[in-house]
């Protein structure tokens, strides 16, 4: 036999897969480590990134507050209208990714259309929302910030080619980087990209590389600039329990002023958008407007952080912390809502610091001995107001531990957070964030028919034998096979079979009926979307749909990972729709009997036993998935019979006696069911 590279190729993967078995090292703890890597890398461009857009703010602000309001004399109104000139002219570059407030967007792109964020947001979002708070708009610099950190996050995820699922992770770890970076806070950024940006959904894996993520953007942020937060808070002074009732009335005050807050912010985004004048001039308005207010309370100018850290100082007199708190509710819903850039996150700190100091003010009269002194209120405000308006409490409440390093602001931010938060959502059930989608129609909650959507592969529903159109075909080819197919979208290939892109048939349809001359030199590589969206055979079926979803389709190309991409088949909605319809019958029915359950055509659901052998794995070092193409859908707790099936943790060691709920071929399934047997 004559060794070529060839046939020793083979030889070498099985000598190395026999070895990494040995080593109880599977493929999957390498791509985890890699996705170690990853986070560390984006944390740390996530703090750079937040360092240099601090920067830009510093000398836009020079620019506009300090030489041509402070040093030319220029009247504020026209300072700030002066800023809507870069604003414009980047608007027309990059028409819809500039102006207004645009962190709604940003989740609907990383939740419902695969998480494919633009990397020129890393420069774009960066150099807007710094000309904008620079001027003096009454907005804040989170929201950009984070999108920044998820766009670097997106842009490492592709330059690795991750998953549209672990891309997610990817965005989230630099969100939660740059929000970490900015409190000096990574347990409050960690929650922020989990409450916020991933809306609670996360495996105990993703904990850890946001882990990762924030603690790396925090080490980098102290190397480079020092320990600096960027809120100054004092010794939290709690005097007595029974202050409780005085912190539990400013919850349910909260709450009030939250849920109006969120409809008056929209409402005003509304009236905007429903007038029928240029950009520039709602821009220029808007502005103006914001530099009136701004005229007799300068204070209001920007996101007011110095003006935040006098409150929580106790400098502020109660009266004129009520003043400020109203004009910056007015000038915040303006600046964003004729579109300014920024984001919502600074008014938001600033109004609950200001509306805790007032509401202090206001119970010292009523009951003086209830009542702490002023910068505590302040503080407690700026965390209730974030939880009742974000719906994220654990974001706010470890935001103000970290923040005081005390647990003795424990008990009032928790008591105050939960009634706000409760008000708030009996009123309004949409968070400041998700209401921009609610009006839209669109929905970020994950229901639990997701979750079962989110352990099936695309491989198992996909359609191998699709038909597929040569980027060579002649339009004449084009017209026949659109025209024969049952297809709305057309995949089109080169030579090599690697996916060119889609054309749309709806989209071909309306072309023609413009009465264009095509002529006899268009083919399909002419009329083919390049950018169509596509997923792998290793995607779930969620994350297909939600690709569907979000361009409005009704199949997607199918691709073998790699630069190549070549075509490996079509899913369907249909398809989609009738595997997560045949797992929730098949979910519904294990609880009432152990038989084999029918899937569909050489496909399982079955219940297994865990062996006594088996007790102590876990499902991340057994691999089904990856070892042996099979899925654990559920897991019931030996301990608690009763206790019904649960989604599975892949950390969790196994018990004798544990049932899991398993899909898979019949011979998979059989494998599987060995490799438990074996002690």
């Amino acid at each position: 036999m004559t060794y070529t590279a060839d046939n020793l190729r083979p030889a070498a993967a099985q000598a190395g897969s026999q070895i990494a078995r040995a080593l109880r090292v599977g493929p999957g703890q390498f791509e985890y480590a890699r996705l170690i890597g990853a986070a560390a890398l984006v944390g740390i461009f996530g703090a750079m990134a937040n360092l240099a857009f601090r920067w830009l703010i510093a000398e836009s602000a020079w620019v506009f507050l300090v030489f041509e309001w402070q040093r030319l004399r220029i009247p504020l109104v026209l300072v700030l209208v002066s800023g809507a000139v870069p604003l414009l002219a980047l608007h027309y570059l990059f028409p819809g990714e500039v102006l207004g407030y645009g962190f709604p967007g940003f989740l609907a792109v990383l939740h419902l259309g695969g998480a494919k964020i633009e990397r020129r947001w890393i420069f774009i979002k960066t150099l807007a929302a710094a000309i904008s708070l620079g001027a003096g708009a009454s907005v804040g610099r989170e929201g950009p910030i984070a999108q920044v950190g998820g766009s670097i996050g997106a842009t490492v995820a592709q330059a690795i080619k991750l998953t549209p699922g672990r891309r997610k992770v990817l965005v989230a770890c630099g969100a939660g980087a740059a929000i970490a970076t900015t409190f000096n806070a990574p347990i409050g950024g960690l929650l922020f990209a989990q409450e916020i940006i991933l809306l609670g959904d996360m495996e105990l894996a993703s904990l850890t590389l946001l882990i990762i993520a924030t603690t790396s953007a925090v080490i980098t942020s102290h190397a480079l600039a020092g320990n600096a937060a960027a809120f100054r808070v004092g010794a939290f002074e709690f005097l007595s329990d029974v202050e409780l009732a005085t912190y539990a009335a400013m919850g349910l005050f909260m709450g009030l002023l939250s849920a109006g807050f969120i409809r008056l912010f929209y409402l005003t985004r509304g009236w905007f958008g429903a007038r029928d004048y240029p950009v520039w001039a709602r821009l220029g308005c808007g502005l103006a407007i914001v530099g009136l207010i701004a005229t007799a309370l300068p204070e209001n100018l920007s996101d007011g952080y110095p003006v935040i850290n006098a409150a929580l100082a106790g400098r502020l007199a109660p009266s004129r912390m009520a003043l400020l708190a109203v004009a910056k509710i007015v000038a915040s819903c303006v600046s964003l809502g004729c579109g300014a850039p920024g984001g919502v996150f600074g008014p938001i700190f600033f109004i609950g610091t200001m509306v805790g100091g007032t509401f202090r003010g206001v119970s010292t009269l009523l009951a003086p001995k209830l009542t702490g002194p002023r910068g505590s209120y302040a503080l407690v405000g700026l965390g209730t107001f974030l939880a009742a308006t974000t719906r994220a409490p654990l974001t706010a409440v470890f935001l103000l531990f970290e923040m005081t390093r005390s647990y003795t602001i424990a008990l009032p931010i928790l008591v105050s957070s939960t009634l706000a938060l409760l008000v708030s959502r009996r009123l309004e059930r949409e968070s400041i964030d998700t209401y921009a989608l609610a009006l839209d129609g669109k929905s970020l909650e994950i229901g639990r028919e997701r979750l079962v959507m989110k352990q099936i592969p695309v491989a198992d529903v996909m359609t191998t034998d699709s038909i597929a159109l040569s980027a060579e075909a002649p339009l004449v080819e084009v017209l026949r096979v659109a025209g024969d197919a049952s297809l709305s979208s057309l995949p089109v290939v080169d030579r090599d079979g690697g996916l060119v892109g889609t054309i749309s048939v709806r989209d071909l349809l309306a072309l023609l009926a413009t009465g264009i001359d095509l002529g006899p030199l268009v083919n399909a590589y002419d009329l083919c979307r390049r950018s169509a969206p596509v997923v792998t055979p290793a995607s779930n079926i969620d994350e297909a749909l939600q690709a569907m979803d979000f361009d409005i389709l009704n199949e997607l190309a199918v691709v073998e990972a790699g630069e190549k991409r070549q075509l490996a088949g079509i899913v369907t909605r249909q398809a989609i729709a009738q595997a997560a319809s045949r797992a929730a019958i098949s979910l519904s029915a294990v609880s009432a009997a152990d038989a084999d359950i029918p899937w569909s055509t050489g496909y399982r659901v079955i219940r297994v036993t865990i062996p006594a052998g088996a007790a102590g794995k876990t499902l991340r070092e057994l691999e089904p998935r990856a070892k042996f193409g099979v899925s654990v859908l559920a897991v019931c707790d030996a301990a608690k019979p009763t206790g019904g099936f649960m989604l599975g943790d892949p950390d969790r060691p196994l018990k004798g006696g544990d049932v899991i709920v398993a899909a898979g071929r019949p011979s998979a399934l059989r494998l599987f069911q060995r490799e438990l047997a074996q002690p």
